[in-house]
């Protein structure tokens, strides 16, 4: 199972990804965090990047998602949180699944609504410390998923790929409804609901 998870900052994919990966037992690989945790020396001016709620470059990304990609536990599937996050990387994954004899599953579309996210964003910034949930870059960070990262949803829609899920309920009520959608859409999943 190849999930990407699409949505805007605070739609909660990371946290929807941690409940899936254990349901389905494949790796959540979230490059977000991947990202933040490059040491000083190689990541200095990415951290500064996404510490103002900008992208990290292309080519870094697509270099460090295939490398991530080709270890032993991302063969049986996986869980993609934060990327692709372009039409350049989409392209580039794209490419890179075709030539590996593989596709993704699904693309699942987190939608909450700006005010639902924008409380989250600055409840997380207080909890973790997070950089860019400072309320100076959250709307900058809104502005950026929407002129560069929903455009993604047309490009996978036309594939067929996207499965639409209101994520503005309780963590629970949104993982019961991930797994309810996968479900009608491929019994080898079936038995996620029950764990």
């Amino acid at each position: 199972m190849r999930i990407v998870f699409i949505g805007p900052p605070g739609a909660g994919k990371g946290t929807q990804c941690e409940l899936l990966s254990k349901a389905l037992r494949v790796p959540h690989i979230g490059t977000g965090g991947m990202l933040r945790a490059l040491e000083a020396d190689c990541g200095e001016q990415i951290h500064l990047r996404i510490d103002r709620g900008h992208f990290a470059p292309d080519e870094f990304v697509l270099q460090m998602v295939a490398k991530r990609l080709a270890e032993p536990d991302s063969q049986a599937g996986y869980l993609l949180d934060g990327f692709p996050r372009t039409l350049v990387q989409a392209s580039a994954f794209d490419e890179q699944l075709v030539a590996d004899s593989m596709r993704l599953d699904h693309v699942l579309h987190l939608q909450v609504s700006a005010d639902v996210l924008i409380d989250r964003l600055r409840k997380r910034g207080e909890r973790e410390n997070r950089a860019d949930d400072a309320e100076e870059f959250i709307r900058e960070r809104f502005r950026i998923y929407e002129s560069r990262t929903a455009p993604l949803l047309d490009h996978y829609r036309r594939q067929g790929l996207v499965r639409d899920i209101d994520a503005s309920e309780s963590e629970v009520q949104v993982h019961a409804a991930i797994c309810d959608c996968l479900q009608q859409s491929s019994s080898a999943i079936a038995p996620i609901a029950e764990n």
